[in-house]
């Protein structure tokens, strides 16, 4: 058989079944598109990672000084082996006026302007030095603070009182979370400004970067305690050392495993889309046994037809490629602009490099060609006497066994090589959209928590310990049902013989570890308890350990001795139980009067928590204003008022894109499941239109004709709906595993989500009759003499 007519003869099958081939060229399309979105994304932004976060050339390491980084300090440090760049810095947790409310801002005083060295932040616009009694904005901060370029703020500062600054300029600060997640304004002044704001101008953390130092967490903390005890020997004294984790962004573990997750997804796309392709295409061989032995009768070989049919397949692959190419360049842009919002990270370039194209071409290529090789070998290898005696339906022993079925499930069962692809194909679509599903319940189910585990309206901190007849006056108020004083401070797992040492990023949020002490007889905190126990009310040494805390000490284990230094003083405790603590960083947990002891903090408080009689979102935003006015006109030195329900919305920012990208990508899946099934069930139905017309003549009726077909497409789709939901549950745990690590350093809780399910179902069944109605009513249409004619 000459090349020629082989070609000929292709290019003819090609437009006959131009519709079936039209939906492959889709399929693979959207998936390649999706790979080439996330691929990019992903090249994008690590690369931007290095040009933003490492480009502010992040200090390697924070000592914390007791007293001022005088010029003393600075040419002691710079002085020490090792070290590159040192200088003074400190961060002041402040209140900026927004309307009638006050919110957290964290104030970054420096020396000099623009910062240089170590912990670099970039001019975004107008000034980049502000002067006297002005200050920069964080350019993330502005919808925070509701303050921009050329206006006035209003700060007060733990010793001043309110006073109002210019804003001249904005800046873009890479090496912080933005400040709409965390809900804390970002201000950068000098030394001037900070005095003009009441407080003393002294500056007490020493940030550091080390030259020839191997960017490990151990390496660096070795620098950075040799550094702290050379400058205590010359009498500086070091109080703690911030060492976070080298060369990662605060939400650095965010972005790798969204991407990661999204990429995997992606891939499965690809290869639920060659599927189809290999899966009509074996149907459409199917058709074409007689073909293919006539052609072998005139000459063709098995290698000759399968190249033929491989070459068609890359030839999709190709084309796909094609269309994929400005969809996946498009969808880059947007997805590495979403991501790079979720980390504070400025594009300078959202176009993927060269190398991102050449893997969607390979993939394009490849994939699909590996997917249909084995049902395209298959059908050429076939004898030319098999393919003569081809009847089209399965062996005989599978009858025998299938015999006593219902009908529609005997007839799906006819080709069980297709039907397995089939339910392959639907039921990774289905598991993949219901796993999405899934994961969101669970999801909502661990942001629940922090209303189930949690029975305040609001939490007040204080700048530093307040007497406790401030949480008197707070109860006595119109509308507060109880307010609870707690102990509360930064701390750090204590060494013998060793300073103190943190993970504590720069905003002194992300790595912190705090203790606090509630009363014995709290009912504001209701915490699963995952070992050991709570505390009890004769406990003074008993101390127990939230599981972000126990992420930082893995080696503790209930029974074990922890030393904990709180406010700079250390203490011995015992580690009595772990709890699950979802939504905040680590804590320690003690009994007060034994904070009290261990601080000399007896009748203080530096916390106050509050419920209100509030039944409304209303009611608790105007009970929660009374509390901070009351308390802002007796003079308390408030830190910050934070709503139990800001906490709640800032969990939700923080991974709202992973939903989202994850439900994006459920639906593309389920749609490349159904474009498979409405190729597949197209082509059985051309495959029947012989036994349709026979069966007419022996007086069935059009309308049972088409509804035979519809049950059995609605039973092929109920099969892949059990598939699916049995393929959806170990992957919904697996993913609860890796998303709840990412996000609260603990397994989301398992969820099934009924609507997930009846979706699916519902989806499926619809997809499976409006793939199904057309042919079959074609077919049933068809004249006899016609439809007895079809080969």
């Amino acid at each position: 058989m000459r090349s020629a007519t082989r070609w000929i003869k292709l290019w003819r099958d090609v437009q006959a079944e131009r519709g079936r081939f039209g939906l492959m060229l889709v399929a693979v399309v959207v998936a390649l598109a999706a790979l080439g979105a996330v691929l990019g994304a992903y090249a994008v932004l690590t690369r931007e990672m290095a040009d933003n976060y490492l480009g502010t050339d992040p200090a390697h390491a924070t000592l914390e000084l007791r007293g001022d980084v005088t010029p003393a300090v600075l040419a002691a440090a710079r002085k020490h082996p090792g070290v590159a760049v040192a200088e003074a810095r400190d961060v002041i947790p402040a209140r900026a006026r927004v309307g009638d409310a006050w919110l957290p801002v964290l104030l970054f005083a420096m020396d000099a302007f623009p910062a240089s060295g170590v912990s670099r932040f970039f001019a975004r616009e107008g000034s980049s030095a502000p002067a006297t009694g002005s200050v920069l904005l964080e350019h993330t901060a502005t919808g925070v603070l509701a303050a921009g370029m050329g206006d006035r703020l209003t700060l007060k500062t733990p010793n001043g009182t309110p006073r109002t600054v210019a804003v001249s300029g904005l800046v873009h600060d890479p090496g912080l979370a933005p400040a709409w997640q965390e809900r804390t304004g970002y201000v950068y002044l000098d030394r001037a400004t900070l005095r003009q704001l009441g407080e003393d101008g002294t500056l007490h953390e020493l940030r550091v970067r080390f030259r020839d130092t191997p960017e490990t967490m151990a390496a660096v903390q070795a620098a950075a305690e040799s550094l702290a005890s050379a400058l205590q020997a010359q009498g500086f004294p070091v109080m703690e050392l911030r060492v976070p984790p080298p060369r990662q962004h605060p939400h650095q573990r965010q972005m790798t495993t969204v991407l990661f997750l999204l990429l995997a997804f992606s891939a499965m796309t690809l290869v639920l889309a060659a599927v189809l392709v290999a899966n009509t295409l074996s149907a459409l061989l199917a058709r074409q046994v007689r073909e293919i032995g006539v052609m072998k009768t005139l000459g063709a070989t098995t290698p000759q037809l399968v190249r033929i049919y491989l070459a068609l397949v890359a030839l999709i692959g190709m084309a796909a490629f094609v269309v994929a190419l400005p969809l996946g360049v498009g969808g880059t842009r947007l997805f590495a602009i979403a991501v790079a919002r979720l980390l504070n990270l400025s594009l300078t370039q959202s176009y993927a490099p060269p190398w991102v194209f050449a893997v969607q071409w390979a993939a394009a290529l490849t994939v699909p060609l590996l997917v249909a090789a084995v049902p395209v070998w298959s059908a050429c290898r076939v004898t030319v006497r098999d393919a003569i005696d081809q009847h089209g339906s399965g062996g005989e022993r599978l009858r025998q066994r299938i015999s006593r079925w219902p009908t529609a499930l005997r007839n799906v069962l006819r080709k069980p090589a297709r039907l397995g692809l089939t339910l392959g194909l639907l039921a990774a679509g289905g598991a993949m959209f219901m796993t999405a599903l899934n994961i969101s319940d669970s999801w909502q189910q661990t942001i629940d928590k922090v209303y189930q585990t949690r029975h305040y309206d609001v939490e007040v901190r204080f700048y530093a310990d307040e007497p406790l007849t401030w949480r008197e006056r707070v109860a006595q108020l119109p509308g507060v049902r109880s307010a609870e004083a707690w102990g509360y401070s930064p701390a750090a797992f204590a060494r013998p013989g060793q300073m103190d040492v943190s993970r504590a990023y720069p905003d002194r949020g992300h790595g912190a570890f705090t203790v606090m002490a509630p009363p014995p007889s709290t009912r504001m905190i209701d915490f699963p308890v995952l070992a050991g126990r709570w505390l009890q009310p004769s406990d003074r040494d008993a101390v127990v350990l939230n599981h972000a805390a126990m992420a930082q000490q893995r080696q503790l284990k209930v029974g074990d001795p922890v030393l904990l230094s709180i406010g700079g003083r250390t203490s011995s405790w015992r580690l009595v139980g772990i709890v699950e603590e979802i939504g905040a960083a680590g804590v320690g947990y003690v009994n007060d009067q034994a904070f009290a002891q261990a601080t000399a903090s007896a009748g203080l408080a530096r916390m106050i928590r509050v419920t209100t009689d509030a039944t409304t979102s209303a009611q608790r935003v105007q009970r929660i204003a009374q509390i901070e006015a009351h308390l802002a006109d007796a003079g308390a030195g408030v830190d910050r008022v934070q709503p139990l329900s800001e906490l709640r919305t800032a969990m939700g920012d923080h991974i709202v894109i992973l939903i989202r990208a994850l439900l994006a990508l459920a639906f593309v899946m389920a749609a490349v499941g159904g474009l498979g099934l409405a190729s597949t069930l197209g082509i059985s139905v051309l495959e029947r239109t012989r036994e349709l017309a026979v069966m007419k003549t022996l007086g069935a009726t059009q309308g049972r004709l088409v509804g035979m077909v519809l049950g059995e497409a609605q039973t092929v789709a109920l099969l892949s709906v059990l598939l699916a939901f049995a393929l959806s549950l170990p992957l919904t745990w697996l993913l609860d595993v890796m998303i709840g690590g990412l996000g609260f350093v603990a397994p989301l809780p398992f969820a099934v989500s009924p609507l997930a399910l009846l979706a699916w179902v519902a989806l499926v069944l619809l997809v499976s009759l409006v793939a199904a109605w057309p042919p079959a009513r074609r077919a049933a249409q068809l004249p006899i003499a016609l439809a007895l004619a079809q080969v």
